[in-house]
């Protein structure tokens, strides 16, 4: 049962063949999701930039352009959703190029419901939490943002205070600070937060 923040999220659907967007559409609306649905990539690169929280769930073989170029376009403009592939024949090296691209899944067809259900809730939870982190950060003064950059490269009180030129009270005032701003109470939960 999807809860009702999954409401909010619209799911982008690209995939050419019609009996399979539209029985992955159908699917996809009875469990309640929002969904938006094109047949090549460039009608779905019309929307840009579309709102957040999103996930994209593309057919690798897109007629104009591959799903993972797709992907790479979107990366490069800045725009990340978490990524679901789905193929009917995926070679080895396609699905390589999609995970080391950042997708979260790929799935080759014929997929059972159960497991396209379960990728669209990991992928609604990383969005979620990726929309959460960016709210959160948009808090943080930009001295703020320089300490939590560098206490994710595990930067530790000495280092900060030579990197940034602060005394140790200092920097000890803007970790406190980021910490409380981003609501964690450990450098381990921050880093948790971040990844």
């Amino acid at each position: 049962m999807s809860s009702k923040s999954d409401k909010k999220i619209t799911i982008h659907l690209i995939e050419d063949d019609v009996s399979q967007r539209d029985s992955i559409e159908s699917l996809l609306a009875f469990k309640g999701f929002i969904t938006k649905s094109y047949s090549t990539a460039n009608d779905f690169l019309q929307t840009l930039p579309f709102e957040r929280p999103a996930i994209v769930i593309a057919d690798i073989q897109l007629p104009d352009i591959s799903g993972v170029d797709l992907h790479r376009m979107l990366m490069e403009k800045n725009i990340n959703p978490p990524i679901i592939f789905i193929s009917g024949e995926a070679s080895i090296q396609e699905s390589i190029d999609a995970m080391k691209q950042g997708a979260i899944e790929f799935l080759v067809k014929p997929f059972e419901i159960d497991t396209l259900i379960a990728a669209v809730n990991n992928a609604i939870k990383i969005e979620l939490k990726e929309i959460n982190l960016n709210f959160l950060l948009k808090n943080l003064s930009p001295r703020e943002f320089e300490v939590y950059n560098l206490l994710l490269q595990g930067l530790n009180n000495q280092e900060l205070i030579d990197k940034l030129h602060l005394s140790l009270p200092t920097v000890k005032q803007y970790k406190s600070e980021v910490m409380r701003k981003l609501k964690v109470n450990s450098l381990s939960k921050l880093i948790e937060l971040a990844r």
